[in-house]
């Protein structure tokens, strides 16, 4: 059974269809990459997988239980919609860290808030619980800073930071809900080209350890790279599916071969 399985999303802003019947699945420990032009609909994909948009048809279903099926998410309670979110991490294009608040609150700040209902919920939210538990998010918040290689940043402010550091920081947000699948948004877009390689490194990495990621990117060679099946979307379709052998190295479709020449051009 696949982890995630989506079927025939469909979203409208007003009269204009950006997604015309997605459909793709992904098994554990998978990666996939998903290209295409500005306007093709992939971060609006990105955002109906983490309840950040509502379609108006199709499903999402995660580890067998469907999460999302058509309209009937409409009638979903604001306290059902972010438990489903919880399957899902999003790491943003422009790192979206809380200015206010140290690398290793950025980090916490959510799992607590969770642990802090969940303990509500149970009546169990006692000084010495929310402690013990607590004392346990900060250690693990401590070895994914060790993972992103930021151990040495824990009590910075986000600006403090360079612009690749805020990313690897901003993943290691992403990571500390221990979510199903990770899910990337251009995660480079907005670095200079020299910090770009410090991020994808960190991407490299999560590979290795079994995470199951959506990764949205323009880096063609990273995709080729990384990603276990590759996903070329196209004016709301998906146009090309399969391996980076199958899409990058013999596309099939006129628009993704037009696509892809852009970047052959320059040698990617």
């Amino acid at each position: 059974m696949a982890l995630l399985d989506v079927q025939n999303i469909r979203k409208n802003f007003g009269k204009t269809e950006v997604l015309k019947g997605i459909s793709f699945s992904l098994e554990k420990g998978e990666v996939l990459a998903i290209i295409g032009s500005s306007g093709s609909g992939k971060t609006t994909l990105l955002r109906c997988l983490n309840f950040l948009e509502t379609p108006q048809e199709g499903t999402i279903t995660v580890g067998g239980s469907v999460l999302f099926d058509g309209g009937d998410n409409s009638k979903k309670t604001e306290a059902a919609i972010r438990k489903n979110r919880l399957h899902f991490g999003l790491v943003f294009q422009s790192f979206n860290l809380f200015p206010q608040y140290k690398v290793i609150e950025n980090i916490t700040l959510a799992p607590l808030l969770a642990m802090k209902e969940r303990l509500k919920k149970e009546r169990k939210l006692t000084v010495s619980a929310y402690k013990q538990e607590a004392d346990s998010i900060t250690k693990d918040a401590e070895q994914l800073l060790k993972k992103v290689g930021l151990s040495d940043k824990r009590d910075f402010y986000p600006c403090e930071l360079s612009g690749g550091q805020q990313q690897r920081v901003a993943i290691a947000r992403a990571l500390a809900l221990k979510p199903d699948i990770l899910c990337f948004d251009e995660p480079t877009s907005a670095l200079d080209p020299e910090l770009t390689g410090e991020v994808l490194n960190v991407i490299r990495g999560l590979k290795s350890t079994d995470s199951t990621m959506v990764v949205v990117t323009h880096e063609i060679g990273f995709a080729r790279e990384v990603a276990d099946k590759i996903i070329f979307m196209d004016n709301g379709v998906i146009e090309e599916e399969g391996t980076p052998q199958e899409v990058i190295e013999a596309p099939k479709s006129r628009r993704t071969k037009e696509f892809l020449s852009r970047f052959n051009q320059f040698g990617d």
